[in-house]
């Protein structure tokens, strides 16, 4: 697997593994701001009996597993299920859905729709929606905990595209929660932050699709209190 990073938070107890890498290359990922130069080559990525042992000390409550998406291996397929019968903890999976793994030992799953419109989700990450778009409807009716999200980029995902996400969401129970993001500009790309009103009136214009709506403007984020159990030193 590609996970280069374990953090703990000890006043909540949850840990989470962080991915380096995608399957989608999208155009104003963030984390291209906090890793823009990576050497592949140079890094160790943790395996799943590392991952067990890292874990161990603090025996966490929750883990979460964020960041970039991996591509298709035996361990992340197996992981959600070998952490829950290792600490019988709350696991939950923040992806873009193009790859899941076993869904046995998950709790939740958060997936990120990037974008309905196709052509828009292709140009913005590299790869058909059709796929995520389908494995959302599986988790759905699998019945395990699902929410989603989309970033809001104006010019490029706009109030239009993330109109017709929650109408897609809807469709299949408007009762999913869905999260709507500012986005937080990355270096060299020619689209904006919008502004906090923006991100309201967006959210405003899809609450008679969804019952569940929320949104968030971010800032840099506050890493106070978190421990890095494992890390690469990646961050420049």
């Amino acid at each position: 697997m590609n996970i280069h990073r374990i953090t703990y938070n000890p006043k909540l107890n949850s840990c989470s593994l962080y991915f380096i890498g995608c399957n989608f290359h999208c155009i104003g990922c963030y984390w291209k701001k906090i890793y823009p130069r990576v050497n592949f080559k140079e890094i160790r990525f943790l395996d799943l009996r590392e991952v067990i042992e890292i874990l161990k000390p603090v025996s966490p409550k929750r883990v979460i597993i964020i960041s970039g998406d991996p591509v298709e291996n035996d361990e992340f397929a197996v992981l959600p299920k070998r952490l829950y019968d290792e600490f019988s903890c709350e696991v939950r999976l923040l992806t873009n859905g193009f790859i899941l793994p076993s869904l046995e030992g998950l709790s939740h799953v958060s997936m990120s729709i990037k974008a309905l419109n196709d052509d828009i989700h292709i140009r913005y990450t590299g790869r058909s929606n059709r796929q995520s778009l389908e494995n959302f409807r599986h988790l759905h009716e699998s019945n395990i905990g699902l929410s989603s999200s989309s970033v809001y980029i104006p010019g490029l995902i706009d109030k239009d595209e993330i109109l017709n996400i929650a109408r897609f969401i809807g469709g299949i129970d408007r009762d999913i929660p869905y999260r709507i993001i500012g986005y937080m500009p990355v270096n060299g790309l020619q689209y904006r932050k919008p502004s906090y009103t923006e991100v309201k009136e967006a959210a405003a214009a899809v609450n008679g699709n969804l019952r569940n709506v929320i949104f968030s403007d971010p800032t840099e984020q506050d890493y106070a209190g978190i421990i890095d159990l494992f890390t690469n030193n990646l961050k420049k």
